[in-house]
């Protein structure tokens, strides 16, 4: 899509990705509707505060982005949990990262439906591709957002509405605790900047590619899961001392 005729409700403006993506996509000129969870100011005049969480925090946003009259929206809203799974929250992992988004694209379709183009992106994950210790609730998610956009996308084929899928790898955002970070140094972990990913979800958007994976050897990795997972198997049980080690950390910090 020419991003000069968009219109875009962002969802997870507030921080890390979606903040950077707001970020390079206003120094472009784009007419922007900024989300957030939190009542925090922005220094935007266009922002909607809303709970993905509450069905009538979604309708708020819903009602804002139709008064917009956008024709783009970008799921970026997520929450992420570093633990064991027993001690995972899984309903909160659920309602922001999977139930949310899918309401919420669901109850904007008829609006989108109606423009000439339109383009619905919503920002997965590695882990929705990869199953890691330490992750289990999130890579669920993850995982859904993967199957929901695929599926969309193949619903909507024959319609004015453009789908697409953008998976990036780890992420230095404060999504990430401090211990996070140490164990993916110890691992050998790449890692990018929120606008280097914002850079490359914009290129996705501008070139309208169904699917995106950023990283290598991560998109590698992805692969070799998909065809030969007792390879990723037998990798990341090596890794699992040292992921174990940090999840105790995680425990004592709480």
């Amino acid at each position: 899509m020419n991003l000069e005729k968009a219109r875009i409700l962002i969802v997870g403006a507030t921080g890390g990705i979606g903040s950077a993506v707001a970020s390079r996509l206003k120094r472009a000129g784009t007419e922007l509707l900024l989300h957030g969870r939190h009542r925090k100011s922005l220094d935007e005049p266009s922002y909607i505060q809303g709970d993905l969480s509450f069905s009538c925090e979604i309708e708020k946003i819903v009602r804002a982005a139709e008064a917009f009259d956008i024709n783009m929206l970008i799921n970026c809203a997520g929450v992420n949990q570093f633990s064991r799974f027993e001690s995972a929250d899984i309903d909160r992992l659920l309602n922001i990262n999977v139930a949310g988004p899918m309401k919420l694209t669901q109850m904007l379709l008829p609006h989108l439906k109606s423009k000439q183009e339109s383009v619905i992106l919503n920002v997965g994950s590695t882990f929705g591709a990869i199953g890691y210790p330490g992750y289990v609730a999130y890579c669920a998610t993850k995982h859904a957002i993967k199957g929901f956009t695929e599926a969309l996308s193949r619903e909507l084929s024959d319609s004015t509405v453009s789908v697409q899928y953008f998976s990036p790898r780890a992420t230095n955002t404060s999504i990430n605790p401090r211990v996070v970070n140490e164990m993916n140094h110890s691992l050998g972990v790449g890692s990018d900047e929120p606008g280097e990913v914002a850079r490359e979800i914009v290129q996705a958007l501008v070139r309208g590619r169904s699917r995106s994976q950023m990283g290598n050897p991560e998109s590698v990795q992805v692969k070799i899961n998909s065809l030969f997972p007792s390879i990723v198997d037998s990798a990341v049980a090596k890794q699992l001392p040292v992921i174990r080690e940090h999840l105790v950390k995680t425990e004592q910090e709480i």
